[in-house]
């Protein structure tokens, strides 16, 4: 929540759906996303719209730093960019795919 605030002026919220395809783990105070094996799965996702491009530039070089990559991904017919974990194979599941109910507000 921290690094919401950090950039919360920056930031346009658009939808949120859930989202086939994909598992979500804990790794303590932030969540992290993985490719899953079972299609059934599904992860409930925030859209959101970056409003300065040096916002982005942080928001990614974070991520990255965090050990994330980046991946295009078509929602809605229109191209929108998820950061997904490697391998949290040693990370507890997220019940439900929700972080927030998962952790609380």
């Amino acid at each position: 929540m921290k690094l919401y605030s950090q950039f919360e002026q920056d930031l346009a919220y658009r939808y949120s759906m859930w989202l086939k395809g994909y598992q979500l783990h804990s790794l303590g105070p932030y969540p992290c996303a993985v490719v899953s094996s079972n299609r059934d799965s599904k992860i409930l996702v925030e859209v959101m719209q970056i409003k300065s491009l040096e916002t982005e530039r942080a928001i990614h070089q974070i991520e990255m730093d965090a050990g994330y990559y980046f991946i295009s991904i078509p929602i809605q017919d229109q191209a929108v960019g998820i950061y997904l974990f490697h391998d949290a194979t040693n990370y507890p599941i997220v019940p439900g795919g929700d972080w927030v109910t998962f952790f609380g507000k």
